[in-house]
């Protein structure tokens, strides 16, 4: 009889472009804040940086990355 080829779940390349733009434009938005977030937390000592889980090298790579 007839193959039937199911729906694809990949977007459209247009779909795809537009959600990956929105996706870019909402994190450059809020960069400021995580890097004030970022410069917050880099004041703790390292043994509260630790109780919370976080490196200070992830603070100082995500300061550089976000500046």
């Amino acid at each position: 009889m007839f193959d039937v080829i199911p729906p694809s779940k990949q977007l459209p390349p247009t779909n795809s472009a537009l959600l990956l733009f929105d996706r870019a434009m909402r994190i450059r938005a809020i960069s400021s804040e995580i890097v004030r977030a970022a410069q917050y937390l880099n004041s703790f000592s390292d043994q509260e940086l630790s109780e919370l889980g976080i490196n200070r090298s992830d603070i100082d790579d995500t300061i550089q990355r976000y500046i």
